[in-house]
C-alpha cells in the first residue's frame, strides 16, 4: 500500500510540474513577411519593430506571466507559399496569434487560413482596402491595424485643405500623376471617391507605364493644366526621373504630395539632393513626430536605423497582442479575438508604451465607407504628412504632432 501511495505522490508531483511547465510555456506569435526574395529588406525592417516590442515585454515579465517568442515564416512574395507558411506555423508550430503579410494579396491568404484553424490575424501594414469589404466579412480573426489606401489618400486631401492654415493660400485645383499600373489605379480610384467632398476641382490625370525612360510629355501635360496641387504615387525610378524633368522643364508646382512608395525610399533623397526639398509624402510614422521620439531613440540606439511605418506599425501590434491576451486571460483563439474585438486603447497602452503612430486611438470596428460595409478596420488609423526640408523627411502635418511648417511653395533646390 505505502508503495502505492508512493507512485500515486510521485505521479501528483509529475503531473502538477507539468502543469507548471504549460503554464510558463511561451506565448508564439506567428510572423509571414518577406524574408527572401526582392522585398527580403522590408521584412527585415518589419521584424526588428517586432523583436523591439517582444524584447520590452519579456523584460517586464512577459504576458500574463508567460514569455513571448517569435516563430518566423517566409512568404518571399508569394501567395501560395504563404499559405503553405501559415499552414505549419499553426499546426506543427502551434502559434498562439499571428502577423502578416506586408503584400496584401498575401495577407488575404493567411487571413483565410488563420480564419479556418481559429487563429487571431493582425496585419500591421496591409492597406488594400478590400481585405474588410462585405466578400471577407467571415474571416472574423482577422484585424487591421493600418489605414486603407482610400485613408491614406483622404488624408492627403485633408492636408490639403488644412495647409491654406499655414500657408495663406486655399488648394483648389489638383492633378493626378501616376504609374498606370494598380498603385496608380488605387490613387486615382481614390481621389475621385473623395475629391467634391473636399471641395477640389481635378484638372488632370496624368500617368504613364512604369520604369519610364522619358517623362517630357506627362510633365508638359501637368504645366498645361497648372494644378495648385499634385498628387503621385511613383516607383523609386520613375519618382527620380519625375522631379528631374520638373526642373529640366523650369516648371515648379507649389505643392507635391506623394503616396509614399518611390517617394519615400531612402534613394529618393540621395538622387535628387536639393531637388527633393519640398516634395510631400504620406508617411506611417517618422522619427520627429512628437509622441514616437522617445521609443524612436531607444529602437535607433539598438539597431542603428530609425523606426519607419512599417516597423512602427509591426511594433505597436505585439503590444496590442500583450493587451488583448490579458484582457482574455488566456491564448484560447476565440478568447483572444473577442477580446481584439473589445478592445478600446487611448493614448497608451495599459502599462506599457504609448501609442507610438500619428494618431492615440486604436478600436476595431464595423463601419460603411464610402456606403459600404466593411469589418474589423482600425477605423482611428490614419497617416502624417511628412515633407523634404534641408534633405530630411520633416512630419509637417496633423499640425498637433509637429512644430515643423509647411515650406510652401516647393522649392525643389
Amino acid at each position: 500500500m505505502k508503495k502505492i501511495i508512493s507512485l500515486l505522490c510521485i505521479a501528483l508531483v509529475i503531473a502538477l510540474a507539468s502543469a507548471a511547465f504549460a503554464d510558463e510555456a511561451p506565448i508564439k506569435i506567428g510572423t509571414i513577411y518577406a524574408m527572401s526574395g526582392g522585398n527580403a529588406a522590408i521584412g527585415e525592417n518589419i521584424l526588428r519593430g517586432i523583436d523591439f516590442a517582444v524584447a520590452e515585454i519579456n523584460a517586464k515579465g512577459g504576458v500574463n506571466g508567460r514569455m513571448l517568442e517569435v516563430v518566423r515564416g517566409d512568404h518571399a512574395g508569394d501567395p501560395a507559399q504563404g499559405r503553405s507558411e501559415a499552414e505549419r506555423l499553426i499546426t506543427q508550430e502551434h502559434v498562439d496569434v499571428m502577423m502578416g503579410c506586408h503584400m496584401s494579396t498575401v495577407t488575404e491568404v493567411v487571413a483565410q487560413v488563420c480564419t479556418q484553424y481559429g487563429v487571431p490575424m493582425i496585419t500591421a501594414i496591409s492597406t488594400l482596402d478590400r481585405l474588410t469589404d462585405a466578400d471577407h466579412e467571415d474571416m472574423d480573426f482577422f484585424f487591421r491595424l493600418c489605414p486603407l489606401n482610400s485613408v491614406y489618400v483622404e488624408d492627403m486631401l485633408k492636408y490639403l485643405k488644412d495647409s491654406a492654415q499655414q500657408t495663406g493660400e486655399e488648394i483648389k485645383t489638383i492633378a493626378i500623376f501616376t504609374d498606370r499600373a494598380a498603385i496608380g489605379q488605387e490613387l486615382i480610384r481614390c481621389v475621385e471617391l473623395y475629391k467634391d467632398a473636399y471641395g477640389f476641382d481635378l484638372v488632370a490625370t496624368i500617368d504613364y507605364s512604369s520604369n519610364a525612360t522619358d517623362l517630357s510629355a506627362q510633365v508638359l501635360a501637368l504645366k498645361q493644366a497648372n494644378p495648385d496641387a499634385i498628387l503621385c504615387d511613383s516607383y523609386i525610378g520613375d519618382a527620380t526621373l519625375f522631379v528631374q524633368t520638373l526642373k529640366a522643364q523650369n516648371y515648379i508646382p507649389k505643392m507635391i504630395v506623394a503616396k509614399a512608395n518611390g517617394f519615400t525610399d531612402p534613394a529618393f533623397i540621395t538622387n535628387l539632393g536639393s531637388a527633393a526639398n519640398g516634395v510631400a509624402s504620406v508617411v506611417e510614422f517618422n522619427p520627429d513626430l512628437i509622441n514616437g521620439k522617445e521609443i524612436n531613440e531607444e529602437f535607433k540606439a539598438q539597431y542603428g536605423v530609425n523606426m519607419n511605418g512599417h516597423s512602427a506599425e509591426s511594433y505597436t501590434v505585439v503590444w496590442i497582442f500583450k493587451t488583448a491576451i490579458e484582457a482574455a486571460g488566456s491564448t484560447d483563439g476565440e478568447a483572444v479575438r473577442d477580446a481584439i474585438a473589445a478592445l478600446d486603447i487611448e493614448g497608451e497602452f495599459p502599462g506599457g508604451r504609448k501609442i507610438v503612430l500619428p494618431y492615440d486611438k486604436i478600436k476595431f470596428e464595423n463601419y460603411e465607407l464610402a456606403g459600404a460595409p466593411h469589418f474589423r478596420d482600425n477605423t482611428s488609423a490614419s497617416v502624417a504628412i511628412a515633407q523634404v526640408q534641408d534633405g530630411e523627411w520633416k512630419t509637417v502635418w496633423p499640425f498637433d504632432f509637429t512644430d515643423t511648417k509647411i515650406l510652401y511653395p516647393a522649392p525643389l533646390q
